[in-house]
């Protein structure tokens, strides 16, 4: 079924399924914020001036350090906007220096280009997934980095000063470039220091100097360790409650005093119970402010920032009346509608759209819709990850009957007291019910593939169906009204149509695949065609066309194998060409299938780079074989057809094949530097300490970040005088190499 996969679909904290999508900014072009760079007052010759505040570390990048925060005015139609400050080292971009303290400057090589820079300032307009829909990058300004320290990653502090931005976008072939007519920002200073220091007074987390490291805890008002983990490795005493203060930080919280809305006596006096899920059953307590409804607010972690009755909420921030979410008259004045998170909000904060229909595309993530002038009745969502349009979905409560004849309240989050309106299935109409049946074949009897009650896959009936696979010839069928029921661990749905194939393998050897449709169709190899998800020996789900699988049978199988063509979603249905292969191992042929770890064309040990068995490689003779790598011109080779002798999956590569090997002797103490261009094929590079198998512990470097094309792998590896290594040029792809030129220097 699909119920545990749409969890995984609903972003932000839906475990309570509050404060989702109510905090909202207004609808394009009514903000207050800037133009995003197309003009305004302030320096940078008419570049727009920001102010930066709330100073957080910034979570979405694989930066050394970075931290981010908010600016005003904020850019139009942007569902926020964000500085990012970001720090790289060489293990992220091979080739920058030592990222160490000291004055910066942000024009200069490497930080004059966005795809390098090791001191990195950006501004970006992140949707509700976090992907920036629009980058600005710096063109002038200065970094003083005053403190990195090297055992926290999340430590550092400094002061950027004069930074003009201008906006840049990527191109196709991953390079960057500027927005002919962009905007520019300037952002005058921006002070960083993320080093934790208890007992400092605080609202907010952000008032705090690290929001990884601490919260605002509610028992002092000050500064402190992070008080539970939502991995559950810290708890909350009995009678707290864990809650995130940092949008962005999912991962620690601070413990609150639980409590129940509207039980009288359930917060100490001069604190408020707020809800925090759509249906009142969950609350914490805090303490209430002194903002009056409509007065803007700071949104405090610690107190409500408002009068009894009121909650500081929305974009930009002010005291709105709290409601009853879900309940026929939730309370809020006249103009006002409830929202999710039992704040009463202006209409035009959600969506138009009625129930069932399409919602207006938008960053603003679980947004409300299909206001009846009390309260946003439905939800904003894909139910689907591969649905791009979101549907406004009635929301209701499980424990009570309030969908439309004919539906039920299902419950998809996983606060078990909410759920969507949803169709009441009906076992054995002919239409399948993605969350409630895994087949439906139009009757309620069992014994013919499918369960009387719809709910099981009948395999060992299903097995009967499955046509022998011939080889060598173009097989044209469909998967359109094929049975359901099996899945992969490559695939997201068990839900969809899958045609089935049975093949006697004749021995050890290779099975090779080759799919092609109009369709997003994969491909599973299964051992036992009645035991579909114990006997998985192969997956492949890509967006590619043709879709191709080798798999290796070292030994031969006790019985049939089962080839499964199947839809990547459940939309994905039709007609394909399936065409099948097998190639038998036989050592000495030239081409290593099934057991056969190489095979050089002979089976005698000592004349080639494979033992004698074809089981292992021979070693001594590869390496003494091996061309010398030379600093003075390209090393040209072709990892078409080449060998595969190492396997450094895991800690470098990834379901490599076909390499070039040379070796290397330092003739003094300096750096060994590669660089390989990648044009048509994927690579990787890496340098192996002396001559043999690759293994973790002997691998010195590694670069296996590019794609072609217009990508390049930079490896620098330090060496002492007569250190000899081994580089490697490999190929990512299996059975996809090509030529290469690989130049390298020593100094």
């Amino acid at each position: 079924m699909i119920r545990k996969l749409i969890f995984a679909t609903f972003g932000c904290s839906m475990a309570l399924l509050a404060g989702c999508a109510d905090d909202v900014p207004p609808a394009p072009g009514t903000g207050s914020g800037g133009t995003g760079g197309a003009g305004g007052e302030g320096g940078g010759g008419g570049c727009i001036t920001l102010d930066v505040s709330r100073t957080q570390i910034y979570r979405f990048t694989d930066a050394a350090f970075s931290v981010q925060a908010n600016v005003s005015p904020r850019a139009d139609d942007a569902y926020q906007t964000l500085a990012v400050l970001e720090l790289y080292d060489d293990w992220i971009t091979p080739g920058l220096p030592p990222l160490v303290p000291g004055s910066f400057d942000l024009a200069a090589a490497p930080n004059d280009r966005f795809g390098s820079c090791q001191h990195c300032v950006t501004v970006i307009t992140p949707d509700s997934s976090e992907i920036p829909t629009r980058t600005y990058f710096q063109t002038s300004g200065k970094i003083e980095l005053t403190k990195l320290d090297p055992d926290d990653r999340s430590i550092a502090a400094g002061n950027i000063t004069d930074v003009t931005l201008s906006e840049v976008t990527r191109k196709d072939d991953g390079t960057w470039e500027a927005v002919p007519g962009g905007g520019c920002f300037v952002i005058p200073s921006w002070s960083f220091d993320t080093t934790p220091v208890d007992g400092i007074p605080c609202e907010k987390a952000e008032d705090c100097g690290n929001t990884t490291r601490q919260v605002c805890s509610p028992k002092t008002n000050t500064c402190a360790p992070y008080e539970c983990l939502f991995t559950f490795d810290v708890m909350c005493p009995e009678g707290e409650q864990c809650m995130a203060q940092v949008p962005a930080e999912n991962s620690i919280g601070a413990c609150y005093k639980a409590c129940t809305p509207f039980a009288s006596g359930a917060c100490p006096t001069g604190e408020e119970c707020i809800a925090i899920d759509p249906v009142q059953y969950y609350g914490v307590c805090r303490p209430t402010g002194d903002g009056a409804p409509g007065e803007a607010c700071s949104e405090p972690d610690i107190s409500t920032g408002c009068e009894a009755g009121s909650l500081c909420a929305g974009v930009p921030a002010a005291c709105e009346k709290t409601c009853s979410y879900l309940t026929a008259d939730p309370g809020c004045p006249e103009g006002r509608v409830c929202g999710m998170s039992n704040v009463c909000l202006a209409p035009e904060s959600g969506d138009p759209a009625p129930i069932d229909g399409a919602c207006e595309p938008s960053w603003v993530p679980y947004r409300g819709c299909a206001s009846d002038g009390e309260a946003f009745r439905g939800i904003c969502l894909s139910l689907y990850p591969e649905e791009p349009i979101e549907h406004c979905e009635r929301i209701c409560r499980t424990d009570i009957n309030e969908c439309p004849a004919g539906e039920y309240c299902a419950g998809l989050f996983s606060n078990p007291n909410v759920g969507l309106c949803w169709p009441i299935p009906v076992c054995g109409d002919g239409v399948l019910d993605p969350l409630n049946e895994i087949c439906d074949d139009g009757n309620t009897a069992s014994g013919d593939g499918c369960s009387g009650d719809c709910d099981t896959a009948e395999f060992d009936v299903l097995c009967k169906l499955a046509e022998p696979l011939p080889l060598d010839v173009d097989i044209q069928s469909t998967t359109a009204g094929a049975p359901t029921g099996y899945g992969g661990s490559c695939e997201l749905y068990i839900v969809v149509p899958s045609k089935t194939f049975t093949f006697d393998v004749p021995g050890p050897g290779r099975l090779s695949l080759r799919l092609t449709s109009a369709e997003d169709l994969d491909l599973l190899v299964l051992g036992d065609c009645a035991d579909p998800s114990g006997s998985e020996l192969a997956c492949k789900s890509t967006a590619n066309t043709p879709e191709e699988l080798d798999f290796d049978f070292a030994t031969t199988p006790s019985g049939p194998v089962m080839i499964v063509v199947r839809g990547n979603t459940m939309k994905d249905e039709g007609p394909f060409t399936l065409r099948a292969a097998f190639t038998p191992a036989v050592c000495g042929d030239g081409v290593a299938v099934g057991p056969e770890v190489c095979d050089d064309g002979n089976t005698v040990q000592g004349e080639g780079f494979c033992s004698a068995d074809c089981l292992s490689p021979d070693w001594p003779t590869t390496c003494g074989g091996l061309a010398m790598l030379s600093t003075a011109s390209p090393n040209v080779g072709d990892t078409t057809s080449a060998p595969n002798l190492n396997n450094t999956d895991g800690y470098c590569t990834y379901n490599t094949s076909g390499e070039v090997m040379y070796r290397y002797v330092a003739p003094k103490d300096g750096t060994l530097t590669l660089h390989l261009d990648e044009t048509n094929a994927n690579y990787a590079l890496y340098v192996i300490d002396g001559c043999a198998a690759a293994t973790e512990g002997t691998l010195l470097g590694c670069s296996n970040w590019g794609w072609p094309p217009n990508s390049v792998e930079d490896v620098a590896v330090p060496l002492v005088a007569g250190h000899e290594v081994t580089v490697v040029v490999d190929t990512i792809l299996p059975s996809k190499g090509g030529p290469f030129s690989l130049q390298a220097t020593f100094q």
